[in-house]
């Protein structure tokens, strides 16, 4: 069966073209766009499959929550850009025979069943205990999360916008600093554990407005308001994802993506992640057993689209 799946973002798409047979997917083709030159993502999706069959199916996951239609299908919102996705709609517009749409998390987590053991790198062995949940938290330009039942279903979360809880008086301080700078009545988590979470940590102490994409790379080259920076928000990073952790114990295995995460994968290995990640007190232990991973396949969401597109 040939098949259309797509990961779409507020910055950036990624189509790709495949056939799924005995279980396998083949790549045909793969494109990157950027989201905002098209009006919509019908536009993109023609010009893509331009000269070329279509697909019986297509499966898009999108950077939002997506709902359920009374009347069947799917809508969703993308998080900064300006697109209303309706499942049928983009069925009759593109004229592909059915089109899902699922939430990026839940893109990645179909996607933990394509990967290769290249493809994951182990942080925390711990006690792995089959057929028990696992969880995916992907964490880049913003904070995403979903679980994976023993049996393949997937729950998407909004997990990204749970409340941000400071740890000490610092981390309030840091609070603070977001609020005024950003006209916040509350902090969410996704504000200080993503991509621009990082900027704000190292204006907060000090450091001036830097692009987050830079600030790693400043450390590494010895810079100090960088490094402080750095140590601070992996800090951050592994007490947000150990309290997630906490509330579904995924002792199938705790798996992390997104740009964030993977770029910075030896910090994630480091002791200001590590220590933060089992600092919950009489529940230390029960961290310490989880098995944790970092995926390093960049494209595993579009993995996932495609393999929901064939399966679902």
């Amino acid at each position: 069966m040939e098949l259309l799946a797509g990961d779409i973002g507020g910055t950036k798409t990624l189509l790709l073209r495949g056939r799924w047979q005995r279980g396998r997917l083949q790549v045909l083709a793969r494109q990157r766009f950027a989201s905002a030159a098209y009006a919509d993502l019908a536009d993109m999706v023609r010009e893509f499959l331009h000269g070329v069959p279509l697909p019986a199916r297509a499966c898009f996951a999108v950077a939002g929550p997506v709902q359920p239609v009374a009347d069947g299908g799917a809508q969703a919102r993308i998080t900064n850009l300006p697109w209303e996705l309706d499942s049928r709609r983009l069925a009759q517009g593109t004229g592909i025979g059915e089109v899902f749409l699922i939430n990026d998390l839940a893109g990645v987590a179909h996607g933990v069943a394509m990967l290769q053991a290249a493809d994951v790198v182990t942080v925390q062995a711990g006690a792995e205990q089959p057929g028990r949940l696992r969880a995916v938290l992907g964490i880049g330009t913003g904070l995403g999360m979903a679980l994976l039942s023993p049996g393949g279903e997937v729950f998407p979360t909004e997990a990204g916008h749970l409340a941000f809880a400071p740890l000490d008086d610092r981390q309030g301080q840091l609070r603070a600093f977001v609020r005024h700078k950003l006209g916040l009545e509350r902090v969410s988590v996704e504000r200080l554990v993503a991509g621009p979470g990082l900027a704000l940590v190292h204006e907060f102490l000090g450091g001036g407005v830097v692009d987050p994409g830079d600030i790693a790379a400043l450390a590494d080259a010895g810079d100090g308001p960088a490094g402080e920076s750095m140590a601070l928000f992996m800090t951050l990073c592994g007490a947000i994802v150990g309290d997630l952790a906490l509330a579904c114990l995924p002792f199938g295995g705790l798996y992390l993506a997104g740009g964030v995460m993977q770029k910075n994968r030896a910090r994630v290995a480091g002791p200001d992640f590590r220590r933060a990640f089992a600092a919950k007190g009489r529940m230390a232990g029960v961290l310490r057993q989880l098995p944790l991973h970092v995926i390093t396949e960049p494209q595993v969401g579009l993995l996932g689209a495609a393999r929901y597109a064939a399966l679902a």
